[in-house]
Order: C-alpha cells, then structure tokens, then sequence
C-alpha cells in the first residue's frame, strides 16, 4: 500500500492566524494523477473548523474554508517529547 506523509502550513481561514499540520497519508488513492486528499482541522486559537483540500503527492494547498458545523471537542494539547 502506498503511503506518504505531507506537511502543510496556511492561515485559518477564520481568525487568520497561522497553522499546520503534519498528515499521513496512505491507501490505493495515491497513486492515482491528480489525486486530491481532504481533512478537517480545528483552529488552536478561535476554534474553528478548517476544511482542507490538498495534493498528498506535493503537499499543494488546492482550498481551505470554514467548515459549518460548530467544533463539539476540546483540542488536546500537543506533548513535547
């Protein structure tokens, strides 16, 4: 199975402050031309969904707008091991 891991950085597309994420990306889909992959990250600072469209081969941010739905989980704080 394929599988690659991508990082991202963009603006919250809410409170405009700055965020990334680190994915990892894996499945059949990969190998496909033009493939595109979609996620959902909350924002740290305003809460916010931002829904995420990008290219898992480059890493290419293709969209990224608020998701409509309200966020019903407190975001865990990340550990710094």
């Amino acid at each position: 199975m394929l599988q690659t891991e991508v990082m991202l950085d963009w603006a919250c597309c809410v409170c405009g402050r700055p965020m990334g994420a680190t994915l990892k990306c894996e499945g059949p889909g990969l190998a496909d031309k033009d493939a595109k992959a979609y996620v959902k990250v909350p924002c740290p600072s305003c809460h916010h969904t931002n829904q995420v469209i990008f290219s898992p081969d480059d890493g290419a941010l293709d969209d990224v707008f608020p998701d409509e739905e309200p966020v019903r989980y407190k975001i865990p704080v990340p550990s710094y091991n």
